[in-house]
């Protein structure tokens, strides 16, 4: 089980189209506190699942980050 499993679990349970989290949203379904660059470097919510484990995450549950305001939310979106 990766680090970010719980994040594809909710989001693989989720039936909406756009999804907009808190980061403490995130950091409670994850269960520990998001790096602190991704509270600061937008590259951090690439979508790029082939090289960064966060991006896995979301993608294998079929969305990308369409939107964020760092250190407040970030949008998922069904691709």
């Amino acid at each position: 089980m990766g680090k970010y499993e719980s994040l594809t679990t909710f989001l693989s349970a989720v039936k909406k189209h756009n999804v907009t989290l808190t980061y403490s949203e995130i950091e409670r379904i994850l269960g520990f506190e998001l790096p602190k660059s991704s509270y600061s470097d937008s590259r951090w919510w690439l979508n790029n699942d082939k090289t960064h484990t966060q991006s896995a995450a979301w993608g294998n549950a079929g969305y990308e980050v369409t939107s964020s305001k760092l250190g407040e939310y970030i949008t998922f979106t069904k691709k």
